[in-house]
């Protein structure tokens, strides 16, 4: 008698409820109608499997997710978003473009490339001409990762179309629709009067706007598994301020009839010390009111944030209950230091950092002042300290 075996488990089950998810979704269904690129639901199927594929074999255990998680997310954000058009009707995003399928084409496939630079880690797609980022040289991987990964969307999607997938997308790389994309996916890291984004072409620019703001707002807790990887992941402090960072939003970010409500959490056995970190988030979300304009080109442009407190939350988070267990993070001093350390300059108003553009441009947007001498103190006003100095400072300076 031949011996009972048992079918193995389809490894691809996944990545397919996934490209099934992301296809059937509003802007899936409005991007898969464009015909400018010939046989574009198979490519985008190929796409996601190959961002799959980079996401279970090159991820950095060390980031949130910016894999396909991340990008099903955002996908989502952007088919359910809402908002009151000029006669007060309410009016979905995705039926707002065009009906050809091009716009949502051009934003699906600049959603799903846009992080992609997260996933790699080869100096080589950098461009040519770029000698700011020759190569890691001393820097730490993920810190290299993190700040290059624009740069190396464009080559590292060349190499990845034409030698990665079994079909033959020579003709899709030329493309302008797909150049179009790229361009928007490399905005995402710009702000809307900045050189890569305001030189877009036509309602592009709206497209970019979309991608940033739906990006902005994906930093709730399902994000990551923040707990796990705290207990699990060994990481910088860089690293664990980002997980604990985002286990401070509860809720899952929506845009509904034009509006975000947002709740957060705090920390057990925390106190008014963390109010320069809540300040530094309600900023964080507040950001996407800079994208006003440009989503007003694609008839989107109103934009509220909504917070369920406006000071230190009373609602306690019990997964973070051994917080100060964490090495480097045995103070609440240190805490906020290294929470605010993972925020944009912008968010926290760092005037050493930020643009005298960006300082013009914040009137209107209601962001709070935060008090930075905790981080000035320990990083050192004159001389920087290395992060190993800093981290010590910010437990010894309670």
């Amino acid at each position: 008698m031949l011996p009972f075996t048992r079918c193995l488990p389809d490894p691809d089950i996944s990545m397919r409820d996934i490209a099934d998810f992301i296809l059937d979704s509003k802007l899936g269904r409005k991007a898969i109608c464009c015909t400018e690129i010939p046989r574009l639901p198979i490519f985008l199927r190929d796409l996601i499997s190959i961002i799959y594929r980079l996401t279970i074999s090159c991820h950095l255990p060390e980031f949130t997710d910016h894999g396909l998680r991340h990008l099903c997310s955002m996908v989502d954000r952007i088919s359910l978003w809402t908002f009151k058009s000029a006669s007060d009707d309410i009016t979905s995003l995705c039926d707002n473009f065009d009906d050809e399928g091009q716009q949502a084409a051009i934003l699906l496939i600049a959603v799903l490339i846009h992080d992609i630079g997260m996933l790699s880690q080869r100096p080589e797609d950098l461009p040519k001409d770029n000698i700011k980022w020759p190569g890691k040289g001393n820097m730490d991987i993920p810190t290299w990762v993190r700040k290059t990964h624009v740069l190396r969307i464009r080559h590292l999607i060349k190499r990845l179309i034409i030698n990665s997938i079994e079909e033959d997308y020579t003709d899709i790389y030329s493309s302008p629709l797909l150049n179009r994309a790229i361009c928007v996916a490399e905005a995402h890291e710009k702000w809307p009067w900045e050189n890569g984004f305001v030189n877009l072409i036509g309602q592009d620019i709206g497209l970019a706007a979309v991608l940033a703001v739906s990006d902005l707002l994906d930093e709730d807790a399902s994000r990551c598994d923040s707990v796990t990887m705290i207990e699990h992941r060994q990481g910088t402090m860089l690293n664990y301020g980002h997980w604990i960072r985002h286990s401070l939003t509860t809720n899952r970010i929506l845009i509904t009839e034009g509006t975000v409500n947002i709740t957060f959490v705090r920390p057990p056995d925390t106190d008014y010390q963390m109010a320069p970190v809540y300040a530094a988030l309600r900023n964080h979300y507040r950001l996407i009111k800079l994208y006003i304009e440009p989503l007003s080109i694609i008839g989107a442009g109103f934009l509220d944030v909504s917070f369920l407190e406006n000071s230190i939350p009373e609602i306690i988070c019990p997964e973070l209950e051994n917080w100060y267990k964490i090495p480097g993070l045995t103070t609440q001093r240190a805490l906020v230091y290294h929470l605010l350390n993972t925020f944009f300059p912008e968010a926290v108003i760092d005037k050493r950092k930020v643009s005298s553009t960006f300082l013009t441009k914040i009137h209107d947007i209601d962001l709070e002042e935060i008090n930075l001498k905790l981080i000035y103190n320990i990083q050192g006003d004159f001389e920087i300290r290395s992060i190993y100095e800093q981290a010590c400072y910010a437990i010894i300076n309670e």
